[in-house]
């Protein structure tokens, strides 16, 4: 009788005929795996791509890799959309909410009211 493997990604155990090099239970295990490994690359890629950043002093590529509210690495391109500018949902709302105050004190200085009155004919 022989070992019994197991899926790498579930750990289920893989069927008795499967050949030695079989190493998922399944194309949906499959498909996690090489996911997760396209996600570490990526997030790899951005480390070396900071590092590189911070010993040039390149802050345009360092605006872009940092988040703008906390400073922490973004990870666009990682699990995350390639186009995101904040690091979690946190500092996004931080974000909104800064420029909302914003806004309120600018309409404030300004002396007159955000919104209008409405008038009825």
């Amino acid at each position: 009788m022989g070992r019994r493997r197991h899926c790498w990604v579930c750990g289920a155990v893989l069927p008795r005929g499967a050949t030695r090099r079989r190493l998922y239970c399944g194309p949906a295990c499959r498909a996690q795996a090489y996911r997760e490994r396209r996600t570490t690359e990526r997030i790899g890629a951005l480390g070396r791509l900071l590092f590189k950043a911070e010993a040039l002093d390149d802050v345009w590529l360092l605006r872009r890799l940092l988040c703008p509210v906390c400073g922490r690495m973004t990870y666009a391109a990682g699990s995350r959309r390639r186009d995101a500018v904040y690091c979690s949902a946190r500092c996004r709302d931080r974000a909104y909410r800064r420029r909302q105050r914003q806004a309120n004190r600018d309409v404030q200085a300004s002396g007159s009211d955000a919104v209008p009155p409405r008038t009825t004919a």
